[in-house]
């Protein structure tokens, strides 16, 4: 977590100056970017599968590759964008019944996002949209045959954060987002990345 808050302290206060020191970039066309994340997915009891009672978590290394669009119009920038990803670690419950895991895989989603150039180069902003899981639900009661399931999950997405426009080009961000999916599933992802403008 020392690495995330290091590197997000770099983008939103040191890449700044840099940026000041010349015409700052407009935020606006089409971008690709990658990104790297701490990401704790959480799973609520499940009754009906062994009975847990109670809320598992953990928390993993996520990645995501995202394309997207941004329109600046003054200090006001809008644009969406699309992701996908994966990472992140296995969530277990145990009762006296047995076992159910939760291991998270393959994530996409579909945002908007609208902010305000506060300074030079740095953007502030919102983010809401809709992210999409993809888990294998496994049942190990301790008298039964094991079960194994495949679903998708999806619910809306919503956060925060700032991006710094370092050239025409090329820009850095750090963003926190949750995501509250179906079935009893929650995650909450801090992400740093950075994106080439084209």
């Amino acid at each position: 977590m020392k690495l995330y808050t290091a590197v997000s302290a770099f983008v939103l206060f040191v890449v700044p100056h840099f940026a000041q020191a010349q015409e700052a970039p407009s935020f606006t066309g089409l971008k690709a970017g990658v990104e790297v994340s701490r990401e704790r997915i959480s799973v609520r009891n499940d009754p009906g599968a062994i009975g847990a009672t109670g809320t598992a978590s953990r928390s993993g290394i996520g990645y995501r590759g995202y394309v997207g669009y941004d329109v600046q119009l003054g200090n006001v920038v809008i644009g969406a964008e699309a992701g996908l990803g994966g990472g992140g670690k296995s969530v277990r419950q145990t009762s006296v019944r047995g076992q159910y895991l939760v291991d998270p895989g393959l994530t996409y989603d579909l945002t908007a996002r609208a902010g305000i150039v506060v300074a030079p180069g740095l953007l502030v902003y919102g983010r809401g949209g809709y992210r999409w899981l993809q888990t294998d639900r496994i049942t190990a009661p301790v008298n039964g045959a094991r079960i194994v399931r495949e679903q998708t999950d999806g619910g809306a997405t919503y956060g925060a954060g700032a991006e710094v426009q370092i050239d025409e080009h090329f820009s850095l961000r750090a963003e926190y987002d949750r995501t509250v999916y179906d079935r009893g599933l929650r995650g909450n992802k801090f992400a740093v990345g950075a994106a080439f403008k084209f």
